[in-house]
């Protein structure tokens, strides 16, 4: 097992809310992406802001563990690939589904994962939360598709970043457990994320992204401080407790996403999307007390 955590049980109360509010701070970026016209300029922006804010913080935290540097680059690699699915996911699909799928979907690769791996099995209440998860997030996809909310080629692009989320999140725990400082892992990994992701975006976009650079560097500042802070809480917090418990609670994002979807974004979220996020939150309840 890498690094220390807390062994067994629920998750504690603190590690609990700072989760949660890592989730909103998650919920808001994407919503910020998907309020876009431009989607791969909205995420370039927030990758940037991230490795801004982290570029000064790199000469005042200590240096992590070097044994956590294969994460870190692999992490960093994983994290490209990430950002490429969020900017097609949210080309073609409402937010209030999109996010639900993907991000409810990770939690179960992720658990699934680390008990593989790591030998962090769920608990029977934790393996039945699981169930209703999948079962929610089907009926928010087959929901999605029916009112056109989500087509099926955007569905695959979303359960492909679902996977995606769940091997940075294996990935990420491991790191940030041997690193001994997960603020510190946190901060070269935003870092290292704006440097790989940044150029390939200007190579794609040019003069546009270069001049959202510029004149909307506040939107970045704004989005890639919500990003950074909500990883950072995950990272710190996967070292406290089990990966799986942990991805399950940061995903209750997808209840502050479909809200943010359906006030500010003004997207449908009829009878059926509620009936569906009550078993993700049936679900994810049963994973944070697992």
């Amino acid at each position: 097992m890498c690094g220390r955590f807390r062994e067994g049980g629920s998750l504690e109360i603190h590690v609990f809310a700072a989760v949660l509010l890592g989730a909103m701070l998650h919920a808001g970026w994407n919503t910020l992406v998907k309020a876009s016209s431009d989607k791969l300029i909205s995420t370039s922006l927030v990758a940037a802001g991230g490795g801004v804010i982290a570029l000064p913080l790199i000469f005042i935290a200590p240096l992590p563990d070097l044994a956590a540097t294969p994460y870190l680059i692999a992490s960093a690699i994983i994290h490209v690939g990430y950002f490429t699915a969020i900017v097609l996911l949210y080309r073609n699909a409402d937010l209030s589904v999109a996010y639900p799928v993907t991000r409810g979907s990770a939690p179960l690769l992720a658990t699934l994962l680390a008990a593989v791996t790591l030998g962090e099995i769920p608990t029977g209440l934790a393996l039945g939360g699981a169930l209703s998860l999948s079962f929610g997030i089907l009926w928010l996809a087959t929901d999605g598709i029916r009112k056109g909310g989500l087509d099926r080629t955007t569905l695959i692009v979303a359960l492909v970043n679902a996977g995606i989320i769940a091997l940075y999140t294996l990935v990420d725990g491991i790191g940030g457990r041997l690193s001994g400082h997960s603020v510190s892992y946190n901060i070269w990994l935003e870092f290292l994320d704006g440097v790989l992701f940044l150029p390939a975006a200007l190579w794609l976009r040019g003069k546009p992204l270069a001049r959202a650079l510029v004149t909307q560097w506040k939107t970045g500042l704004l989005g890639g401080g919500a990003a950074f802070a909500s990883y950072g809480i995950a990272i710190w917090a996967m070292s406290q407790a089990p990966i799986g418990h942990v991805a399950a609670v940061r995903e209750s994002s997808v209840f502050f996403a479909t809200v943010f979807g359906a006030v500010l974004l003004k997207e449908k979220f009829g009878r059926s999307r509620y009936i569906a996020a009550a078993f993700v939150a049936l679900g994810l309840a049963a994973l944070r007390f697992g």
